[in-house]
């Protein structure tokens, strides 16, 4: 197949695509071959989770890259009568190859493969390749080509919108914690379970019944208890400064038959994993009962073993059922300093 030559760069317009041509395929085959490695074996911390939502849009930006460094390796290529959507066809199913091989190739790291990470790879290459598609006049047919790159652009912000949804609720989630503070959690939104973990899933939120709400519409948060023999939630990154206040409030409902034994664990930053190293107590919640448990944080902070607990960077606060036999679910109204 006859290499196209090189186009004049003076004779395009501005920004068309076809500027890109100029790279040397060695450097886009490199470029691209780094960029797939990178996502097989780079990986930031899961926590804070700004830094997980961060590496998850990393997927997306690297196969935009990746797509278009497929798209100019096939451009300069190109037979002079290819029709242009054929590059960008082969760009994205190429992008989306690669992307599945680096899910495959996380089978040899400690990470797992998953379907989710290919499709934001697609979201990715797609979006790219959108706003590509608008600076290069072989995608403008006809005597209204503004109308062409109008439309690709718009394709692209509304994938780019898509992208971004994660993270922009993630920012949203940090904003409506510092503006709730002192309370650590209050079911009133969706947007307050960013930070919440449940072992049995199904975290839930819902107006609690006439007989326990203290108020008309008052929302608890459904907490299942199937998993054993521990079960429950883990209020995750909370604010982690609590000096100043006095008091840990943890306002829950058991609304089972039987007793709940219910324990409240609260770690900072240097908690080293084991149960001496933390703030453990456990509670009965009668039956059928709706109770305000306070604990003071003085106590908290005399709880580990040969240390202190340090108040000012506390990292977790979690509420479980002890051992496996009792109710199937608690309801959680608000955890709170006072």
């Amino acid at each position: 197949m006859a290499r196209t030559p090189s186009p004049d760069p003076s004779a395009l317009p501005r920004f068309d695509v076809a500027r890109l041509t100029v790279i040397r395929p060695p450097f886009l085959v490199a470029a691209i071959l780094m960029l797939a490695l990178l996502v097989v074996f780079g990986e930031l911390p899961g926590r804070p989770l700004i830094l997980h939502v961060l590496q998850k849009l990393a997927h997306p930006s690297v196969f935009g890259v990746i797509a278009l460094g497929v798209l100019v390796l096939s451009r300069q290529r190109a037979a002079p009568a290819r029709p242009a959507w054929r590059d960008y066809l082969t760009a994205l199913v190429i992008a989306l190859a690669i992307g599945g091989i680096t899910e495959l190739g996380q089978l040899f790291t400690h990470r797992d493969p998953s379907l989710r990470d290919v499709g934001l790879d697609g979201r990715g290459a797609a979006c790219v390749l959108a706003l590509a598609a608008a600076f290069d006049v072989r995608c403008r047919p006809g005597e209204r080509p503004g109308r062409w790159r109008a439309l690709y652009i718009a394709a692209a912000a509304v994938l780019a919108a898509v992208i971004l949804t994660p993270l922009a609720w993630t920012v949203a989630g940090y904003t409506l914690r510092t503006a709730r503070f002192p309370a650590l959690f209050v079911p009133a939104t969706r947007l307050d379970l960013v930070f919440l973990s449940g072992t049995s899933g199904g975290l839930e939120r819902f107006a609690l019944p006439a007989a326990f709400a203290r108020e008309a519409g008052e929302m608890a948060l459904r907490v299942p208890l199937l998993t054993r023999p521990y079960a429950g939630v883990t209020l995750d990154e909370p604010r982690a400064d609590w000096t100043g206040y006095r008091t840990l409030a943890v306002d829950v409902t058991n609304p089972g038959r039987s007793d709940l034994e219910l324990t409240v664990r609260v770690h900072d930053r240097e908690h080293n994993w084991t149960y001496a190293d933390r703030f453990n107590v456990t509670v009965t919640i009668a039956a059928g009962h709706r109770q305000t448990l306070e604990f003071p944080l003085e106590t908290v902070r005399l709880a580990p073993h040969g240390r202190t607990l340090d108040l000012a960077h506390v990292a977790n606060v979690a509420l479980f059922r002890s051992g496996p036999d009792g109710p199937r679910e608690f309801w959680l109204q608000r955890v709170e300093l006072r």
